[in-house]
């Protein structure tokens, strides 16, 4: 990297360049006084500037006027929802600590034989169909080029990026569906609706309007690369589909993970979206490996009952060992909970229940296909916590709540034992 610098006679140059331009440069000694507050130089600012008040995104969901439900997890089939002017139906917003203000979610409900207002957006938006069966409508400029693709309960899709869109209720009762955006990041960024709502631009590589767009097929699959530590480090990463629908998550098929104890998973590029998003399952009376990740990975559990545990990454990777326990939390979870964990916390899931736990991850920025270089992860080797180097305590928390609700355990020895 080439060191910049100046020279004497480059800096003297600088400095009464800056005088002449009004700047004072204090004497020896001397400490500069604070020039007087002023309003900004431009008509733009009509408006009173205001310090530490709230985020143009804050600003954004107020307007909405709909219910913004915050904290740690929620139950999304339950959450309850107020009239959505700007959408035309039922909605909610969902703002989890975890999202680290990078993602949201919402909740939208659809009366039968009601659609949605159509409109765009230049955020990402993954979707999931909660239930409730129906359509969604997307083209680009004229609605000649429409395309309608049917959907029922457990049909994932995109929102093209800034393509037209409403979704519309073929069935007799009402249709719930929950989404996943970066919008807060967009809306703060920019500070301007018309321009997040109204922009023109077409994303062309995003969606080019062919009529299969939304074909189950995938255009193409690579399978599981599993990462390996030695004798040389492999990144490797898991399936992958390339596919912009999902029928229905609760039977997309699944593949080994490389990962966990018989942990199955599949991974989907939408509409090349830099937001990732899979589908992961793991039986009963298991555990996943205790592992962190950047902000915004929202879990939204599809089946089974179980809980998880997640604590900040400076307390260490064996808290109750180090008698630091209080501040580990414990998150019980069922079909429809709705998960973030916070940014770099370590995490780790557990299956309590009678049934192999699937959930869809939906949100965040470890996107294997479109890296995103503000991803906060450190060392590879660092972001998880091997089975043998598990805090004890771990494993006896897991043993004693699954014997209580008559489970087995099944996490067999040899995970246990160092390689």
């Amino acid at each position: 990297i080439e060191k910049i610098g100046f020279t004497r006679s480059q800096f003297l140059r600088m400095c009464l360049a800056g005088i002449a331009a009004g700047a004072v440069v204090p004497s020896s000694g001397a400490s500069a006084q604070a020039p007087a507050a002023s309003r900004p130089r431009t008509s733009s600012y009509d408006d009173p500037l205001v310090f530490n008040g709230p985020s143009a995104y804050r600003q954004f969901l107020k307007k909405e006027g709909i219910p913004v439900y915050e904290g740690g997890f929620i139950d999304v089939n339950k959450v309850e929802l107020k009239p959505w002017k700007r959408v035309g139906a039922l909605g909610a917003y969902i703002f989890l600590e975890g999202t680290a203000g990078t993602v949201d979610a919402w909740v939208c409900e659809i009366p039968p034989g009601s659609r949605t207002n159509a409109e765009r957006h230049i955020f990402e938006e993954q979707v999931l169909v909660l239930s409730g069966k129906g359509q969604t409508q997307v083209w680009q400029g004229d609605q000649s080029n429409m395309i309608t693709f049917e959907w029922e309960k457990g049909a994932i899709f995109p929102s093209p990026l800034n393509t037209w869109h409403r979704y519309i209720n073929t069935g007799k009762d009402p249709a719930r569906l929950a989404a996943i955006t970066n919008a807060p990041l967009l809306i703060d960024m920019f500070r301007h609706t018309d321009f997040i709502f109204d922009n023109d631009y077409v994303f062309t590589e995003r969606f080019d309007g062919r009529k299969d767009y939304f074909s189950p097929k995938p255009a193409a699959f690579y399978p599981t690369v599993p990462r390996q530590r030695a004798p040389v480090y492999v990144q490797g990463h898991h399936s992958h589909s390339i596919v912009n629908y999902v029928p229905n998550a609760w039977k997309a098929p699944l593949y080994p993970a490389g990962q966990g104890v018989e942990d199955y998973d599949n991974h989907f590029s939408m509409a090349r979206n830099t937001m990732a998003l899979h589908v992961e399952q793991f039986p009963t009376g298991t555990y996943e490996r205790c592992h962190r990740h950047g902000p915004g990975s929202t879990i939204i559990l599809l089946d089974g009952n179980g809980f998880s545990l997640l604590w900040p990454p400076e307390i260490g990777t064996t808290p109750f060992k180090d008698g630091k326990q209080s501040q580990v939390q414990l998150a019980e979870w069922k079909e429809g909970t709705l998960l973030v964990p916070p940014l770099q916390w370590y995490h780790q899931h557990f299956n309590s229940g009678k049934t192999p736990a699937r959930f869809v991850k939906l949100g965040g920025w470890n996107n294997d296909l479109y890296p995103f270089t503000t991803t906060l992860v450190s060392d590879p080797g660092r972001t998880d916590i091997d089975y043998p180097d598990e805090d004890p305590k771990v494993r006896q928390i897991f043993a004693e709540r699954l014997t209580a609700a008559g489970g087995e355990f099944k996490m067999p020895e040899s995970v246990f034992k160092k390689r």
